[in-house]
């Protein structure tokens, strides 16, 4: 558990510059990163257990290229922004993309469909569903109020996964979906989502106090559980395709928390979600 509390803040410290420098090409420099390892930890995971043979370095290459141009190119246009009128169909695209796979992948979390597909189509599908996070995070970051936003983004999701982790520890009885993901149970999930839920009305409050905006707690309070919710799932879709190729952990990259993708599951999960609830929602005023 230490190891695990160590690594969480040190990633958190890592993540500080982008949070300070939102925006600037700090942001898209980490997601590029973050994008491109997360792909590479993928295509090695999904053509794991395959019969027909293993991808060349040189295409493994061209789709991490491809995952650190995308956040770059969001900066560089600002599609979808609040910079101009510059048109939001590039982000938003992404976004639906994002959930139909995401969708798809629930399915089989919850046994209603079993996913299996070839590998370089599931990489694909992969390649998508991450570059529409990269994407999405650098466009919250060019919106309006972006950098008071873009916090929301690692709270929906670490702050549950702490929560739901602890919680789980302590009062954790009950399973939530063994097959997939043993360690997770329903008190844990159960916590994760009510502290997270809690924080993000927190957050709200010192926002107001600080940045003196005036706070619609009600959409925060709405966020807050949506993305609580979408995170955990993102987990476990991401757990879901390991299961279903053999593999425990995406990488070894962070101890105690696996890869890239291990630890970013849930951030990826819920980036496109709040980029479209920012859609939808005006949070600070």
């Amino acid at each position: 558990m230490l190891t695990r509390i160590i690594t969480g803040a040190l990633l958190v410290l890592i993540l500080v510059p982008a949070l300070i420098f939102y925006d600037t090409a700090v942001t898209p420099a980490v997601w590029a990163v973050i994008a491109a390892v997360s792909v590479a930890e993928v295509a090695k995971c999904v053509y794991s257990d395959a019969k027909s043979g293993k991808p060349t370095k040189a295409v493994i290459i061209i789709l991490c290229v491809i995952a650190a141009i995308c956040p770059f190119l969001q900066y560089a246009t600002g599609w979808g922004s609040e910079l101009g009128d510059r048109p939001q169909i590039i982000p938003l695209l992404l976004s639906v993309a994002f959930m139909a796979i995401f969708v798809l992948y629930a399915l089989g979390v919850f046994d209603v469909a079993k996913v299996k597909l070839p590998p370089f189509s599931e990489t694909l599908l992969m390649l998508i569903y991450i570059s529409a996070a990269s994407v999405t995070t650098v466009a919250i970051t060019q919106s309006a109020h972006g950098g008071i936003i873009l916090p929301m983004v690692y709270l929906g999701s670490w702050i549950t996964d702490s929560f739901a982790y602890f919680c789980g520890s302590f009062f954790g009885k009950h399973k939530l979906i063994p097959r997939i993901s043993p360690k997770k149970t329903v008190e844990g999930s159960v916590g994760g989502t009510v502290l997270s839920t809690v924080f993000f009305a927190v957050y709200g409050i010192i926002v107001a106090f600080v940045a003196k905006l005036d706070v619609n707690y009600i959409a925060l309070l709405i966020t807050g559980l949506c993305l609580s919710l979408l995170s955990q799932l993102g987990d476990l879709i991401a757990s879901y395709i390991k299961r279903e190729h053999g593999v425990k952990d995406y990488g070894k990259l962070f101890p105690g928390h696996g890869g890239m993708l291990d630890r970013f599951d849930s951030v990826v999960a819920v980036t496109p979600f709040l980029y479209v609830l920012t859609r939808i929602f005006t949070y600070f005023a």
